[in-house]
């Protein structure tokens, strides 16, 4: 079992005890300054000392709501990462990396430009799924050598959805839901061509062009994902074929609409290890203790840090160097805010 030494509940006491201990040091004050990237930065080199790569870490705070609200699209990978990336891989070394990845997803051609950054340079790198990575993360996810999914974590499907406009506003529906129904509308007047009067209404939402559209987006999708696995998470099998085969078979799993139902469905550790046993190289975080238990307390910093700024989106490497986006700029980025202190 996980040690439980690195609970949320032992990593939040950590942030409270340092603002305790900075109001004791500023007796008076209305407003406390506090250091607390230490803690950050001590959990990091514990998890560093674990594996002996270099880590970077990919986090959004998509959980929480208000924020959503407030930034929006922002939440997603957007092809402004890449400055990230570039900015926070610059000083690490070439070879290894460890990725801990927290993402709701985004833009595919977003991921497939951070993805081409890190292989210019990282020739195997781990990602590591403490809570959750969906959409355009777990295909981010499944461009890595291997995966490192917590029990409690989850991936999704990787089916494109399109943004379309209904009634004044927009929507997104899945691709292939476009594909099937424009076919089926296609069969359904070949035979009866007097159901046309139903069909009016409902074809012209979706554009001239849409079809056509939802079926590239389809086949960019697999082909994306599917060149990755091969090049990289399968590129150890010595038959080509092979490599090809698993592949496929990934592919065809995450791509799955209608085994799926719904794009924001939840692909766990017992669903890899039921439909992919000894395909996908996914391995359970929980298996190793101490890995677990300083992957997760990095994760639970990360939480503390959106919980406690304005920050909601946060590249970083073990170097403690970071890339923010937040809600507001201050004139001097801190980590955190002033804290009151408590009484």
């Amino acid at each position: 079992m996980p040690d439980e030494e690195n609970s949320w509940g032992k990593i939040h006491e950590e942030y409270e005890s340092a603002i305790r201990a900075a109001a004791q040091a500023q007796p008076g004050a209305g407003l406390i300054q506090i250091d607390i990237d230490s803690i950050m930065k001590r959990h990091v080199d514990e998890l560093f000392q674990k594996t002996g790569r270099p880590l970077l870490f990919y986090m959004v705070d998509f959980f929480n709501g208000a924020k959503a609200a407030a930034f929006g699209n922002e939440v997603a990978i957007l092809q402004s990462d890449k400055d990230g990336i570039v900015e926070t891989t610059r000083t690490l070394p070439p070879g290894p990396l460890d990725i801990i990845l927290h993402s709701p997803g985004g833009s595919l051609e977003a991921t497939e430009s951070i993805v081409d950054i890190l292989r210019q340079k990282f020739t195997d790198i781990r990602f590591f799924i403490p809570s959750t990575a969906k959409s355009a993360a777990t295909m981010l996810a499944l461009s890595g050598d291997e995966i490192y999914l917590a029990s409690s974590a989850e991936l999704g499907p990787i089916d494109p959805q399109m943004v379309i406009k209904r009634d004044g506003g927009t929507t997104q529906s899945p691709a292939q839901s476009v594909i099937d129904q424009f076919e089926y509308a296609q069969k359904e007047l070949s035979a009866h061509p007097e159901r046309l009067p139903a069909w009016i209404p409902i074809l012209p939402i979706y554009g001239p062009s849409l079809y056509n559209e939802c079926k590239l987006a389809v086949k960019l999708s697999k082909e994306v994902v599917r060149t990755w696995l091969i090049k990289y998470m399968f590129k150890n099998l010595p038959k080509k074929r092979d490599r090809v085969n698993r592949a496929r078979r990934v592919v065809n799993y995450f791509a799955n609409t209608e085994l799926m139902k719904s794009h924001g469905r939840k692909i766990c550790l017992t669903d890899l290890e039921e439909n992919l046993k000894d395909v996908l190289n996914v391995k359970r975080l929980d298996d190793d203790p101490v890995l677990y238990d300083r992957v997760m307390a990095v994760y639970y910093c990360f939480l503390q840090l959106f919980q406690r700024s304005p920050a909601f989106k946060v590249i970083q490497n073990s170097e403690g160097k970071k890339y923010i986006r937040q809600i507001q700029i201050p004139a001097q980025m801190q980590p955190f805010p002033p804290q009151r202190p408590h009484p």
